[in-house]
């Protein structure tokens, strides 16, 4: 179905009229960016979110908040990235656009009553910890400046955007990453016949030394396990799952983890199995 833009409401939601001249909010992700009044939209998204609005009070009343939030969403967005420069260091000019960009579509989300989906919340905690810790703070910005909740997922979101800006990197890959350690974390599960749930002391423990083992290897920081060989032999079922782990690492992270390295895995898996 085409439709026709009638309002623009911000870069990610647009009033627009359907061809039977139905009011309707579209929002996705960039739709708003650069339209005018006017101007034909196709509705080719599989994401974009369709809402149809009759003259009555409620639907009226959240357009209306929609529309009037625009500019507090910009004053806390920069309040936000003024906390993350103070707190994290952050220099990053790309971190106020993304930022807006990401804060205005959750606030409208939650404000049509879409839930928030973030299943690596447990590990973004976990890998970014400073980062979450500032997002904690924006949450609380928000709520008391705009009167929203945005929950874990979002907050967990927030804190992605600011470890992509502080590590200058793209949030999907830093996303990705997360997504590999969550899937490694169960895969390990798996071998060692145990639930490693990501809220215990020890599974946190063992994603924190594989970031770890990670970034020192991308950084070619030099990994040094003398008992490499020992290792090998006397852990010889942990050694091969930690192989398993570091193909994954190489597969989708494009990261050669060296024996030494692999070592150091096997070892924490080891520990895993002990528990």
């Amino acid at each position: 179905m085409n439709y026709r833009v009638a309002k623009v409401l911000n870069s990610n939601a647009v009033l627009a009229q359907d061809e039977e001249e139905n009011q309707v909010v579209l929002m996705s992700k960039g739709i708003g960016f650069g339209k005018r009044v006017g101007e034909k939209i196709q509705d080719d998204s599989e994401d974009r979110k369709i809402f149809y609005i009759h003259e009555d009070s409620v639907n009226s009343a959240k357009l209306k908040q929609i529309d009037s939030q625009v500019q507090q969403v910009e004053e806390v967005t920069r309040e936000i990235v003024e906390v993350a420069r103070e707190r994290l260091h952050i220099d990053n000019s790309k971190l106020y656009g993304a930022l807006l960009d990401h804060i205005t579509f959750a606030v409208e989300c939650l404000h049509m009553g879409l839930p928030i989906d973030n299943p690596f919340c447990g590990e973004i905690a976990i890998l970014y910890s400073r980062e979450y810790e500032t997002a904690q703070i924006a949450a609380e910005i928000i709520k008391e400046r705009i009167g929203v909740e945005i929950g874990d997922g979002e907050t967990g979101f927030i804190a992605l955007h600011l470890y992509s800006a502080r590590k200058n990197r793209h949030i999907r890959s830093a996303m990705k990453s997360t997504r590999v350690y969550s899937e490694i974390l169960s895969m390990v599960g798996i071998a060692i016949d145990k639930r490693l749930d990501n809220t215990h002391a020890p599974a946190k423990s063992f994603l924190l030394s594989l970031h770890c083992l990670v970034t020192l290897t991308v950084n070619r920081n030099p990994i040094v396990m003398k008992l490499n060989q020992q290792v090998k032999l006397s852990m010889l079922d942990s050694y091969r799952t930690a192989l398993q782990v570091a193909k994954m690492i190489y597969n989708e992270m494009d990261v050669q983890l060296s024996e030494d390295a692999i070592a150091f895995i096997a070892v924490d898996i080891e520990k895993l199995k002990q528990l």
